[in-house]
């Protein structure tokens, strides 16, 4: 027996994890013919949105991890002629880049911070779309397996019309046949002409 749809309130829980479903074709294919529903297409442009933010964050982290390693560099390069020489403009440059180090470094700690929440943020709202996914799809499955039910039940009753017509095709062919020939046996050519003209149009 076939599930009520009546049933079908909210999503089932499910804890199988699964690839990105906006990344696969096949999942959008679900919905070539069909409006996705309201929900789904907030979870779809959520994680869209965390996908984007990930590969962003991935981008600025290798620029700012660059960037830092440069501005070690400049420390260095700084750093005899600010001691050594008592050089003051190069003692200016050295705290100026110490000021920037520590600002990049900052910003880095936020995005390594942001970067390890990401993966269970994404799997949380995948998972989500997922079971709405879920819920939509066997929706439209009731509604197609009950227009499948009521398709089938019509093609059996055709069919069973089909095959009673065709005996009886057969039977009333016979039928004919043993009567026109008889007729024509035991009248002739010449007489059974003018009865197929009169009553048949003119042709057996």
């Amino acid at each position: 027996m076939f599930f009520s749809k009546q049933k079908i309130e909210k999503p089932i829980n499910i804890e199988k994890k699964v690839h990105i479903l906006t990344l696969d074709n096949r999942w959008h294919e679900l919905f070539k013919n069909n409006k996705k529903p309201k929900k789904i297409v907030e979870l779809e442009k959520r994680l869209n949105k965390l996908l984007g933010e990930q590969g962003q964050l991935t981008n600025d982290l290798k620029e700012y991890t660059l960037l830092k390693k440069k501005m070690m560099v400049d420390i260095m390069d700084n750093m005899k002629e600010a001691i050594e020489d008592e050089d003051d403009e190069a003692i200016g440059e050295m705290e100026k880049s110490k000021k920037y180090i520590n600002d990049i470094k900052v910003k880095i700690d936020k995005m390594e911070s942001r970067m390890e929440n990401m993966p269970k943020e994404i799997q949380t709202t995948n998972k989500e779309l997922l079971e709405y996914t879920m819920q939509d799809c066997y929706m439209r499955m009731f509604d197609t397996k009950n227009e499948l039910d009521e398709l089938n039940e019509w093609i059996e009753k055709v069919r069973a019309e089909l095959k009673e017509k065709a005996v009886r095709q057969t039977e009333a062919k016979e039928e004919y046949d043993k009567m026109y020939s008889y007729m024509h046996d035991l009248v002739g050519y010449e007489v059974i002409e003018l009865y197929d003209k009169k009553y048949l149009g003119g042709s057996k």
